[in-house]
């Protein structure tokens, strides 16, 4: 039961059209790379900001924490460097 194949044979593309497509390929690539490329640097520059402020705002809040609770800070940094020698110590 074998069907013949009744859908007409395409011709083969010749090399030059190969050829203009695979430039056309190439060029579509290139303006996708681009695209990209300037999506992810757009993206690192926006994060950068981003964490710029985070920290900022960090630095200022513990700042302002220090002022407010002087003798908090002074025992937690004696806390930390009790801890710090005694670690070096045993290290």
């Amino acid at each position: 039961m074998n069907m013949p194949n009744s859908a007409p044979l395409k011709p083969t593309a010749s090399s030059e059209d190969l050829s203009k497509q695979l430039e056309a390929l190439r060029a579509d690539v290139s303006k996708l790379m681009a695209t990209v490329s300037e999506d992810v640097s757009e993206g690192l520059d926006q994060a950068g900001r981003q964490i710029s402020k985070t920290s900022r705002d960090a630095r200022i809040a513990a700042t302002n924490s220090v002022i407010e609770h002087p003798l908090t800070a002074l025992g937690i940094a004696v806390g930390v460097g009790l801890m710090l020698g005694l670690a070096a110590r045993k290290g």
